[in-house]
């Protein structure tokens, strides 16, 4: 389970918007505070969905013995692969302009856009689901699946935290620096990035056929 969830979270630290998100704080006014409202966002949505799915709603899902965790890896590296072949055949679009006013709420000070902002990147998405999944077929001990989850949310923010971190130490260096991975980061093709999540399908796939 470990292991699965470490790969999952490490691919949604990597999500251009997430990094592009954390870009857009640091040039806002007084950085360091804009971030930490956005990683507190993040935290209380992600966790308060975790905890709902993993614990509130335990009950009301039957148990099968069919839902078990290499199962769970399989599905999630086959799609993976399925979402890596779809990626590498098709063109991207064009990137949209954004609006004005979106632009402009952007920039401004306002700490509660920063919270709002973490709410929003951190509601269930596939990936997110799909980790739940694995945590809720890898184990059935409750202080475990905890552990799992705040493992899970806080890699998955490590570039919202190490950045908020390094802003007090460097806040020059540190926007350089994020500045420079978002550019290389938004610059990769398509198939680079399909090749990427070709290789986690195939972890993912192999894990699961293994049982790691």
């Amino acid at each position: 389970m470990w292991f699965t969830l470490l790969v999952m979270a490490v691919a949604v630290s990597l999500e251009p918007f997430r990094i592009g998100m954390s870009v857009v704080m640091l040039n806002r006014p007084r950085p360091h505070l804009q971030l930490a409202a956005f990683l507190c966002g993040g935290f209380v949505m992600g966790l308060s969905v975790g905890a709902v799915v993993l614990f509130a709603l335990e009950s009301h899902i039957p148990a099968s013995a069919h839902f078990t965790l290499p199962r769970v890896q399989v599905v999630i590296g086959a799609l993976a692969l399925a979402a890596a072949a779809i990626l590498a055949v098709t063109k991207g679009r064009r990137d949209r302009t954004v609006p004005a006013w979106l632009s402009r709420l952007l920039d401004g000070p306002s700490l509660w856009v920063a919270g709002v902002a973490g709410l929003g990147i951190a509601l269930p998405s596939v990936d997110y689901l799909a980790a739940l999944a694995v945590i809720g077929a890898g184990t059935a001990d409750p202080a475990v699946r905890l552990g799992a989850l705040l493992t899970f949310t806080v890699i998955a923010f490590a570039l919202v935290e190490i950045p908020l971190l390094a802003y007090l130490a460097a806040p020059q260096r540190t926007h350089a620096a994020m500045t420079r991975l978002h550019g290389w980061v938004r610059a990769r093709r398509r198939r680079e990035v399909a090749v990427l999540l070709a290789v986690v399908g195939v972890v993912l796939l192999a894990a699961g056929l293994l049982g790691v």
